[in-house]
């Protein structure tokens, strides 16, 4: 699939065409990864690429998705912002965040990797789509929560989750049903375990 976008062009494109001898009408195209939706009933697949690979694109062509607005009442706790406290605990714990000082925190003091993770207890569920998979906490943080995540999806039977990153060592600790590769333009769904080393190598070379 090829998309195309539009700009206006003005003297600050000119500059730069001129400068850099790109030829600009105004016009950018991009050619999306071919990507065949895997038919629903999975537990979890991943979307993996360097930046710019088109994992944003396949999500929002073949899975409709639109990040999800969600609000936090600044007077509440985060643990109070679930359908019963049970569920909190389980999504909450699942996302990682199991201080309980930090559960009865209200969500605008928390640190930038507790508000993600405190962001992914609210949003998952069956058909969760998550975009820039722990992109903005640390790789043992990334670790835990791939870990939990892909045991509580499993454990409570959620379905059709998808989740995209750039980090391609969460394959291993999601242990994801299918994965596709927009660098290769590979989708590994059969035995896919077996493929995951393989697709991480990308990384190293």
């Amino acid at each position: 699939m090829r998309l195309e976008t539009h700009v206006v062009p003005d003297k600050f494109t000119e500059k730069v065409s001129i400068a850099f001898d790109y030829d600009f009408d105004g016009k950018s195209f991009f050619e999306l990864p071919s990507f065949l939706k895997p038919k629903e009933g999975f537990h979890l697949g991943v979307i993996v690429g360097s930046s710019g690979s088109g994992k944003s694109q396949i999500l929002k062509h073949h899975f409709e998705y639109t990040e999800p607005s969600v609000e936090w009442n600044p007077q509440k706790a985060i643990v109070s912002h679930f359908d019963t406290p049970d569920i909190a605990l389980e999504k909450l714990f699942a996302s990682g965040l199991s201080s309980v000082p930090t559960l009865c925190k209200p969500y605008h003091v928390l640190s930038n990797g507790e508000k993600y993770r405190a962001y992914v207890a609210r949003v998952i569920g069956d058909n969760c789509i998550i975009d820039e998979f722990t992109s903005v906490v640390n790789r043992e943080t990334a670790k835990s929560l791939s870990v939990s995540l892909s045991k509580y999806i499993r454990k409570t039977n959620i379905k059709n989750v998808v989740l995209s990153s750039c980090h391609r060592d969460i394959l291993d600790w999601l242990e994801p049903d299918w994965v596709f590769d927009c660098d290769s333009n590979e989708i590994h769904n059969q035995d896919v375990r077996s493929n995951l080393k393989r697709v991480a190598k990308v990384e190293i070379y």
